[in-house]
């Protein structure tokens, strides 16, 4: 599964890497992720509070280099009238061990909300800088509020047992004309911990923080939440 959250998305919390270590190889193909959360951060902005979210995803190997991932997904929050759905393409090119880059477009609705919906356009790169550490940068065209996301992101997952791994993450993102946000946006962290129970079956509770820089007017969020992943 693929970064939700910068991608579209939010709900992974599995390193490749690490997940691919710690157990058997899995299995290609549909993998089901639905959790809950204390608050939805998207991008810097503070969308829901008590929210349930669920994804579907598949991925499909066209070559050794190349990959196609598609999915949809629905967040609603919980006695309130907020509500998302989402769906998103997404191509990767691997060029070796080391660098992959792509590009995702994605369709967002959503009710009651201060960011509207519409197509985001999304280029990726991720570049692993060795089994532990990897960093990915991102560039949106949010096409809902006609405005650009730009997000540099270091991660570093490191295997607990042949069972679990914890992840670390830490971003800085900068935004132009997002919704009266002009210049340096957040700066983002986010601590998962992965339990695979099976091959196919995984738990991740995580805690998470967005600490905003030049919009003084808004609350820096922390967060928590439990994602469920399926690999079918």
């Amino acid at each position: 599964m693929k970064y939700l959250a910068g991608l579209g998305g939010i709900f992974c919390a599995c390193s490749s890497v690490a997940f691919a270590e710690v157990d058997s190889e899995i299995p290609l193909g549909i993998e089901a992720v639905t959790g809950l959360r204390t608050d939805y951060v998207h991008r810097g902005f503070q969308l829901a509070e008590s929210a349930l979210d669920f994804q579907l995803e598949a991925e499909i190997i066209l070559s050794n280099n190349n990959s196609l991932s598609l999915g949809f997904a629905h967040l609603s929050e919980s006695g309130e009238d907020f509500n998302e759905t989402w769906s998103y393409l997404e191509f990767s090119h691997s060029f070796n061990k080391h660098l992959t880059s792509g590009a995702s477009f994605t369709y967002r609705d959503r009710n009651e909300s201060i960011l509207q919906g519409g197509f985001d356009l999304g280029l990726f790169t991720s570049y692993s800088i060795n089994n532990v550490w990897r960093w990915r940068n991102e560039l949106n065209f949010d096409l809902g509020v006609d405005g650009v996301y730009l997000n540099t992101e270091l991660e570093w997952s490191q295997i607990i047992s042949n069972k679990s791994f914890v992840t670390i993450k830490a971003g800085l993102s900068l935004v132009s004309e997002y919704l009266e946000r002009d210049g340096l946006n957040d700066f983002h962290t986010r601590l998962t911990y992965t339990y695979a129970l099976s091959d196919q079956v995984s738990f991740t509770p995580f805690i998470g923080s967005s600490i905003q820089i030049e919009d003084k007017d808004a609350d820096d969020i922390l967060y928590g939440g439990l994602w469920f992943e399926v690999i079918f």
